[in-house]
């Protein structure tokens, strides 16, 4: 597996400059023996001394040899086998000293892969790459609101824009204090995330072409649990503007951590008797140990935000009590917590129990008792946590039915492992179709089998019900985690919020402000369930528009991240391996039956460094002035022989079409 870097060389200038700019030295240019365009004394040709870029290491995926490609020929592809290489072409050959008189080209610069790389255009002006998200924008000028330099795809991918490849590379140099800063800059809740993130930067790392992705959230942990994070200094400001935010989950907290850094006086209303919204009441313990949570709310709070516990919207107050109160803003964060019904006859049965409620009791310390044979129906994050809590509570056992394939299931692939390690039965392509009850008693869930009939554009399977194929699977309770949604019914009519067919409040998309002046809305109740860094993120942005809106400022996001930003000194060397290596893993939990106990142990600290080692740095290799490989396949490997250029010499690609830099014909 690996990158392969493809060249169209009908258009090829030659210039060299993506030779020059590849920051892992995995470019050369062809040293073919045939006649140039350059002649000697007596009009006789000279060698050409270079023609075209060839591919001699392990390209990163970078795409800085694309971008900065004039006449913008060059693209990547990504390889199932190990990318062919072409040796490179030979060491730097430089004339003793500058004679008189013309030089042809060719008896000056034979010059290959250099160690440090200066700017390819000389000192006419500092070189940084750039964005270029159209071909056509061959100039840096054409290119408008293009980020500084390119951010890496963790960061990207990433709903909280978190700089993942920072804190990588400090875990990578031990400097842990640090990392935890870099993690917790743009995330209130870096040690949750450390814990339970679905780790969306993971999915794109581009590690994953080479040999597998980077361990990004098992390293954010490590930092968590391993580092001290700096005082948060007062704000710069105190401002005398209130605001009120109905939520206690991560969108609420999360907006209420940036307000107060920014200095408003925050107030969080909660409904339940716990902050943390469904991390406090969703996630069991062992997944999330609750000191964990604990600490990044009180960190939060403990920066003045007030907190009221036990307050419900429409129960204890209304839109109007908060505006009679004097708070200039509100942000509704309230989620979404009512579970869908499973919409099949026999559904009222007092057995069949929405997941979430189950989980609630369970996290509250209420200890719901279950016996029997349980089924979960649901193949989400939701439906694992029921189903593993549901063992811890007595289950005699626990079966999972979803309606398509395990690897269709939206749940993570280790949370589904974790559950069938604990015992959980999965059965796949079955769709509820009954409730059965005998006398007034639960007995078995009737489902019909289902099979893959097409797919859809986006490539996902379409499945279709088997006629006259009903299984009947035993239960004594059934727990729904089909989906969830928001609760419309804490608005009251006249509230002048709109809402949703699907009960979501409407809000812009890009402020968040809905239709009644002063109030914004955003998270779970806006968006429908989506994952923890979602609604952190949902957050930020909702702090910015209220910074707008009462602060009057262009760009509240700015100002957010401006105030948050923990700086660190720019790299001045990065060294990178390259070889392919097996991605670290966590050891696997002790399970003990019956116990919420937390139990899953991150990275040791060699571990940790060296899973952090395997980072290609995205974030830092545009710009750093140095880079080295130190392992891998490419122009550093052993037994080459560089003085014997003429024996590695390559035969050009026909000038037509596209090739590979390594000469195939694509």
């Amino acid at each position: 597996m690996g990158y392969r870097i493809d060249i169209d060389h009908g258009n090829c200038i030659n210039c060299g400059v993506c030779m020059d700019v590849c920051p892992v030295e995995a470019l050369d240019m062809s040293r073919p023996t045939g006649p140039g365009v350059e002649t000697g004394p007596g009009g006789l040709a000279l060698p050409w001394m270079m023609e075209h870029p060839i591919q001699v290491g392990e390209c990163i995926g970078c795409s800085i040899c694309i971008r900065e490609c004039p006449p913008n020929v060059m693209t990547l592809a990504v390889m199932e086998e190990p990318t062919p290489l072409v040796a490179r072409q030979g060491p730097i050959d430089r004339p003793a000293a500058m004679t008189d008189g013309w030089i042809p080209l060719s008896a000056v610069t034979r010059e290959a892969l250099k160690p440090v790389h200066d700017s390819p255009w000389g000192p006419l002006f500092i070189w940084k790459t750039a964005e270029r998200p159209q071909p056509w924008q061959v100039w840096r000028t054409m290119v408008e609101d293009a980020p500084p330099s390119p951010l890496a795809p963790c960061q990207v991918a990433c709903p909280a824009g978190t700089d993942a490849g920072r804190y990588v590379g400090l875990v990578g140099a031990g400097r842990y204090d640090e990392a935890y800063a870099v993690a917790a800059e743009f995330n209130p809740f870096p040690s949750v995330c450390g814990w339970i993130c679905t780790a969306p930067c993971e999915v794109a790392c581009r590690r994953d072409v080479l040999d597998e992705p980077i361990a990004i959230r098992t390293l954010k942990r490590f930092a968590v649990e391993h580092g001290r994070l700096p005082a948060v200094p007062p704000p710069a400001v105190r401002r005398a503007e209130r605001v009120a935010i109905v939520g206690g989950g991560p969108a609420g907290m999360s907006a209420a951590y940036y307000l107060v850094r920014l200095g408003y006086a925050v107030t969080v209303l909660e409904a339940m008797p716990i902050p943390g919204g469904m991390m406090a009441i969703g996630i069991p313990e062992y997944r999330l140990p609750r000191e964990a949570l604990q600490a990044e709310v009180k960190r939060i709070v403990d920066l003045g935000v007030e907190l009221r516990l036990d307050t419900v919207m429409g129960r204890d107050f209304t839109l109007g009590d908060l505006e009679r109160e004097g708070f200039r803003a509100v942000f509704l964060a309230t989620g979404a917590s009512k579970s869908r019904r499973l919409g099949v006859p026999g559904d009222d049965a007092r057995a069949v129990v929405p997941a979430t409620r189950f989980l609630k009791e369970v996290n509250l310390g209420e200890n719901p008792r279950l016996s029997g044979p349980v089924v979960v129906v649901g193949g989400g994050s939701t439906a694992m946590d029921a189903a593993r809590s549901a063992i811890r509570s007595g289950a005699a056992s626990v079966t999972i039915v979803y309606r398509r394939g395990r690897e269709d299931m939206p749940a993570q692939a280790e949370e589904i492992e974790e559950a069938v390690r604990e015992g959980v039965t999965l059965l796949t392509a079955l769709a509820p179709s009954e409730v059965v009850s005998r006398d007034g008693v639960l007995v078995a869930l009737r489902c019909e089998e289902q099979r893959v009939t097409g797919k859809t554009e986006l490539g996902r399977r379409i499945y279709s019900a088997v006629r006259g194929s009903v299984r009947e699977i035993p239960a004594s309770t059934i727990l729904v985690a089909i989906g969830e949604e928001p609760d419309p019914s804490i608005l009251p009519e006249g509230a002048g919020i709109e809402v949703s067919g699907w009960a979501g409040i409407v809000a812009d998309p890009r402020t968040l402000a809905t239709g009644r002046a002063g109030i914004f809305a955003g998270g779970d109740v806006v968006s429908g369930p989506k994952t923890i860094i979602d609604a952190v993120a949902a957050g930020r942005r909702a702090a910015a528009s209220i910074h707008e809106h009462l602060a009057g400022v262009r760009d509240g996001e700015a100002e957010i991240l401006a105030t948050v930003r923990y700086a660190t000194p720019p790299e001045a060397h990065l060294a990178l391996d390259l070889a392919t290596r097996p991605r670290a893993h966590a050891p696997l939990p002790v399970v003990e039956l019956g116990s919420f106990g937390a139990h899953q142990v991150g990275f040791a600290e060699a571990s940790a460094r060296a899973e952090a080692a395997r980072c290609f740095r995205c974030d830092a290799v545009y710009g750093c002035p140095s880079v080295s490989v130190t392992a891998g396949r490419g122009p550093r490997d052993a037994g080459l022989d560089i003085h014997g250029m003429e024996q590695h010499a390559v035969r050009p690609p026909e000038p037509t079409g596209t090739t590979s830099a390594t000469g195939g014909v694509q």
